[in-house]
């Protein structure tokens, strides 16, 4: 009995962690919270719901224009269409596609959104709505899922290639109110390239405005911000320069090197996933044989 009664104590401690970590508000929106619901119950959405409580950022509907999911991650907060709310497992899937973009941003180190986060997301969604069983009626029922309903044909009629050069697409077109075109892995490389001369040339303060202004453009960043980070920067005496250009360089080449190996490592799970799910795939393909793809 005494050792029962111990026991009981430790066990509502126990009880009170657990709905602690369940207990992290990610959103104040019922749906949105439905459709986290729906993530934890599947095999890809579960790993990305224990992440955002780890690291909690908060699920919004947008009032803004754009059919699109955008990002505010300074301020901690990720915006989705509110069209998508009239299909829980619509909803369900682009809240995973933006949650698993925040978990490559904030794993790998990268300063902004870029292209091929976009690639990597459209996969994960696209074996996310093979898992949840998605029909051609749920897509058609669901406001404004258009684009989602055509990366996920992409993925399934014409492979993972197909439907990353198709997000791609996508994430490098101008559109301001989705906050596009996406900078890219490869022009980050060349920046960082131009980052190493820089140290030596005195055009380190260009470039980091340079891009700062490029992020104003693209709307991931404000411009008060950029100038403060420009003043910053032009403020640190000259014996601090030197070394804060040699570890910011040091800095962004681990983030690119460190992105490049998720990358890769995400296409071999993908590569893994789809041949373990010929039977499922084929069928899928019969559902959506209907599909327009673009060319």
């Amino acid at each position: 009995m005494k050792k029962e009664l111990l026991l009981i104590p430790a066990l509502a401690l126990l009880a009170a962690c657990a709905g602690g970590k369940r207990g992290v508000s990610l959103t104040s929106e019922p749906s949105i919270e439905r459709a986290f619901d729906v993530l934890e119950g599947t095999r890809e959405g579960r790993p990305l719901v224990k992440f955002l409580r780890k690291h909690p950022v908060i699920f919004e509907y947008s009032n803004t224009a754009g059919l699109c999911h955008k990002f505010s991650l300074k301020t901690g907060k990720i915006f989705l269409p509110p069209e998508y709310k009239s299909s829980g497992k619509i909803l369900a899937v682009a809240v995973a596609r933006a949650a698993y973009i925040y978990k490559l941003y904030s794993g790998t180190g990268l300063d902004e959104i870029i292209a091929e986060e976009e690639e990597l997301s459209a996969l994960l969604a696209a074996r996310l709505a093979v898992e949840l069983e998605l029909l051609d009626g749920d897509f058609r029922k669901a406001r404004g899922a258009e684009g989602l309903k055509a990366s996920f044909c992409a993925y399934i009629l014409n492979g993972s290639r197909y439907a990353m050069e198709q997000a791609r697409r996508q994430a490098l077109a101008a559109d301001s109110d989705c906050q596009r075109p996406l900078d890219t892995l490869e022009s980050q490389r060349v920046w960082l390239e131009r980052m190493r001369k820089a140290v030596n040339d005195g055009t380190f303060y260009q470039l980091i405005y340079d891009r700062d202004q490029l992020r104003v453009k693209r709307g991931a960043l404000t411009m008060s911000q950029a100038m403060k980070n420009d003043a910053e920067l032009r403020g640190l005496p000259a014996y601090e320069m030197y070394r804060y250009q040699r570890a910011f360089y040091d800095r962004q080449s681990d983030v690119v090197e460190r992105f490049e190996k998720v990358r890769a490592g995400e296409l071999r799970g993908d590569a893994e996933w789809r041949k373990g799910k010929q039977a499922v795939l084929d069928s899928a393909r019969e559902e959506f044989s209907d599909c327009v793809l673009p060319d």
